[in-house]
C-alpha cells in the first residue's frame, strides 16, 4: 500500500477531521518530500528523522505533530489496530524538542543522584506567577509526571487533539490515595495509586478544577487545563519572550524557572518520568525496576532510566552468574582442581541461599510500633517491649521467589500472620489499603487497613492475591457447593 492511498483515506476520515486542517499540509509535504513510497517504508525511522529535524523548512514539533496523527491513523483505522499494540513512533519527543539527532536518538537530562524533588514544589518558585491557579495547576502536572509516569502528550494534548489525554473522569479521589489512569500502552495494570505529598498536590488542584469554569470548549473536559488568563501571568522574561498560552507552555517554563534558581547546570530539565524512573532505582539499589517494568512496560524513558542507573552506579561485588548448575558444567577434574571446585560450590550456595533482611524487618517494626496493620493490635510482654511479625507478601523463597524487600513486607500480629499465609486473607490489588477474606460474610472482608505507612508492591500484592488466595477461595467455593463443611 503507497502512502498517497493512506492519505486519501486520512483526508476523507470522518475521525479525524477535528485534525486534517492542522496536520494534512505537513502531511503531504513530506509525501513530496521523500515520494510516493510504499507506507511501511514511508514510516522508516531514517526518512521520519530526515524530514523531522534535518530538513529546515518547518518547524520540527509541527512536523513531529502532524506524522504523529497520521501514524496513528495508519496503525488504527487502517490497520484496525488497538491503541495499546500500536508500535511505538520512531522519534522521540526529546530529540524533537532539542532539534537534533543523537547517536542513540534520544537525549534526556537528569537531576544528580539524591536530588530532593520536594524543591519542584516550593511556594517560593511560584510566587512570581501571582496566580494560585496557575500555581496549582503546574504543581499537579509535576505530581502526575513524578507519581504516575505521565508525559506531556497525556497531560497537555497538542493541536486540540485531546482523545487519549486525562480527563476527569479518569481520576478517582479517595480519603488517602489518589487513583488515576494508567495510560502506558505496554502495562496490564489499569490504574496507579499516587499517596503522600504528589496526592495532596493532585487533590488540591482537582477542588479548584472541579469549581472553575474553563473558557476554552476544547479544554472542558480536560483534567489540566488553563485556570488562568495568559494576561494575568508574571514570568520572568530571560526564560520566556512570549506569553504562556497553554499548561504545556507553563510546566515547561516552570521547570526551567526553578532549574536557573537551584543552580541546576542543565537548566531544562522536563522529562520528570525518566527522571521518576532513574531515582527510584538509586533510592532502592535497583530493586524497584519489577514494578517499574509492570507499570509502564520497557518503554524508551524506562531503558534510558535504566541504562543511566547502569552507567553511573558502582558493583559492590563483581557479578556471579548461577544460571547452570555444576551437574551441567563436566570439566575434567585432577587432583589441582579439587580445592577450586569446593571454592566454586562454596560460592553458588551463597547465591542460592535466601538471606532475610533483618534491618528492614526491624525499620517496619519501627514504623509500626509492633501494631499488626489488619487489627492494629500490639503484643506487650511486659513494659516496654512488644512484639509483631513481619510477613512477606509474595513469599520469600525458591517457590515464590518473592523479594526481601519492604514494600513485600507488611507488619502483622501472629493470628493475622498465620492466615495470611495460608491464603485466608489478602491485600486487595485494585486498592492495596484493603483487605479481603475468602469468606465474604467475615468482618474482616473489604475492611480498610488500620496503618499503611510505607508503600506496597503491586506486583507481590497481585502475585499472593493470584496464586495464594484465589486458589483457596476457589477450593473453598467448590467444596461448599458440594455440601461439605
Amino acid at each position: 500500500m503507497k502512502i498517497q492511498e493512506v492519505f486519501d483515506l486520512y483526508i476523507n476520515s470522518d475521525k479525524k477531521k477535528s485534525s486534517l486542517k492542522a496536520h494534512k499540509g505537513k502531511v503531504s509535504k513530506y509525501i513530496t518530500f521523500i515520494g510516493n513510497e510504499d507506507i511501511e517504508m514511508a514510516m522508516n525511522e531514517g526518512l521520519l528523522r530526515k524530514y523531522i529535524i534535518e530538513d529546515g523548512n518547518l518547524q520540527p514539533k509541527g512536523k513531529y505533530d502532524a506524522l504523529l496523527n497520521f501514524y496513528n491513523f495508519y496503525y488504527e483505522e487502517v490497520l484496525n489496530m488497538s491503541k495499546r499494540n500500536v508500535p511505538l513512533f520512531p522519534i522521540d519527543t526529546k530529540e524533537v524538542e532539542t532539534g537534533k539527532s543523537t547517536e542513540k536518538g534520544r537525549t534526556t537530562t537528569y537531576y544528580v543522584k539524591g536530588f530532593d524533588f520536594n524543591r519542584l514544589f516550593e511556594d517560593k518558585h511560584y510566587e512570581h506567577l501571582n496566580n494560585h491557579g496557575a500555581t496549582l495547576a503546574v504543581k499537579a502536572a509535576i505530581a502526575l509526571a513524578l507519581s504516575a509516569g505521565y508525559d506531556s502528550g497525556e497531560m497537555f494534548p497538542t493541536n486540540r487533539e485531546h482523545e487519549n489525554a486525562m480527563k476527569m473522569e479518569d481520576i478517582f479521589m479517595e480519603d488517602d490515595y489518589v487513583k488515576v489512569r494508567n495510560f502506558s500502552s505496554q502495562s496490564t495494570v489499569p490504574f496507579i495509586i499516587i499517596q503522600g505529598k504528589n496526592a495532596g498536590h493532585i487533590r488540591e488542584y482537582y477542588k479548584l478544577r472541579e469549581s472553575y469554569s474553563v473558557k476554552k470548549k476544547w479544554q472542558q473536559s480536560l483534567f489540566i487545563a488553563n485556570t488562568w488568563r495568559t494576561n494575568e501571568l508574571n514570568f520572568d522574561s530571560r526564560i520566556a519572550q512570549k506569553g504562556i498560552y497553554t499548561p504545556h507552555d507553563l510546566v515547561s517554563y516552570m521547570l526551567k524557572y526553578i532549574s536557573l534558581k537551584e543552580g541546576h547546570p542543565t537548566p531544562h530539565i522536563t522529562d520528570l518520568r525518566a527522571n521518576m524512573v532513574l531515582h527510584s532505582l538509586y533510592n532502592t539499589k535497583g530493586s524497584a525496576l519489577q514494578d517499574i517494568i509492570e507499570l509502564y512496560g520497557f518503554l524508551p524513558f524506562v531503558k534510558q532510566a535504566f541504562e543511566e542507573y547502569c552507567m553511573t552506579t558502582a558493583r559492590d561485588k563483581e557479578p556471579i552468574f548461577s544460571v547452570l548448575s555444576l551437574d551441567e558444567i563436566q570439566p575434567e577434574v585432577n587432583d589441582d582442581d579439587v580445592n577450586e571446585k569446593k571454592k566454586i560450590e562454596s560460592r553458588i550456595n551463597v547465591i542460592d541461599s535466601l538471606v532475610r533482611d533483618s534491618v528492614k524487618v526491624k525499620q517496619l517494626k519501627e514504623i509500626y510500633n509492633n501494631c499488626c496493620q489488619i487489627c492494629g493490635e500490639q503484643i506487650t510482654f511486659i513494659d516496654a517491649i512488644s512484639y509483631s511479625e513481619v510477613h512477606h507478601i509474595q513469599p520469600f523463597n525458591k517457590q515464590h521467589k518473592g523479594i526481601d524487600d519492604k514494600s513485600n513486607m507488611i507488619v502483622l500480629c501472629p493470628n493475622h500472620h498465620q492466615i495470611f499465609d495460608m491464603g485466608i486473607i489478602a491485600i486487595d490489588p485494585e486498592n492495596p489499603q484493603r483487605i479481603l477474606h475468602v469468606d465474604s460474610k467475615n468482618p474482616l472482608h473489604e475492611k480498610i487497613l488500620v496503618a499503611s505507612k510505607h508503600k506496597l508492591s503491586s506486583t507481590h500484592v497481585r502475585y499472593h492475591h493470584e496464586n495464594i488466595y484465589l486458589p483457596l477461595r476457589k477450593r473453598l467455593t467448590e467444596t461448599s457447593k458440594q455440601g461439605i463443611h
